[in-house]
C-alpha cells in the first residue's frame, strides 16, 4: 500500500528540514573569535573633548585620553600605538599627534590629540559623525597585531 501525501505537506517538509539547518549552522558558527584574540587588551577608560583651535572655527582639536587594560601582561612594542581614525575624520586630518604614553604593569595610558578641518561645518554637522575614533593599533613583541575597537 502506497501513502501518498498532498504536496503542500511536502513543501512544509522541505522548509522545516532547511530552516532547521540554517539554524544548526548558526548555532555552531564561532562568533566570539575577535572578543577571544583581544581579551587582554581592552580599553578601559576613555575621555575625549573638542574645541576650537587659534580661536577660528576652521580647525577644531579633539583631544583624548585612554586606558588600555593589560590583564594579560601581553609584550607590547611602545612605538607601534597608533590611533586609528574614522573615515570622516582622516578625511579633513590636519594634525594626528599622541602626546603621552605611560606603561604599568597592568595597563597602558595613551593621549593625544587630532586637529581637523572643519570650514563651512556647523557643530551639528560634526556631531552628526561621532565617533571619531575606531580604536587603537597595538604590535606586540611576537610580531601579532592587535586592534582594539573604541567605544567613543
Amino acid at each position: 500500500m502506497v501513502v501518498r501525501y498532498p504536496k503542500g505537506i511536502l513543501n512544509v517538509k522541505k522548509i522545516f528540514v532547511l530552516l532547521l539547518t540554517l539554524f544548526i549552522f548558526t548555532g555552531c558558527s564561532n562568533t566570539t573569535v575577535e572578543k577571544e584574540e583581544n581579551k587582554d587588551l581592552q580599553i578601559a577608560d576613555a575621555m575625549a573633548s573638542i574645541g576650537g583651535v587659534d580661536e577660528t572655527l576652521d580647525k577644531q582639536k579633539l583631544s583624548y585620553e585612554m586606558t588600555i587594560s593589560n590583564e594579560g601582561k601581553l609584550p607590547v612594542v611602545e612605538e607601534s600605538i597608533e590611533i586609528v581614525l574614522t573615515d570622516w575624520i582622516n578625511e579633513r586630518l590636519m594634525e594626528n599627534e599622541i602626546t603621552e604614553k605611560k606603561f604599568n604593569e597592568d595597563n597602558i595610558m595613551v593621549k593625544g590629540y587630532v586637529i581637523f578641518d572643519t570650514k563651512d561645518l556647523s557643530k551639528k554637522d560634526i556631531l552628526e559623525n561621532e565617533p571619531f575614533i575606531d580604536g587603537i593599533k597595538i604590535s606586540t613583541e611576537d610580531d601579532g597585531e592587535i586592534f582594539i575597537k573604541s567605544n567613543f
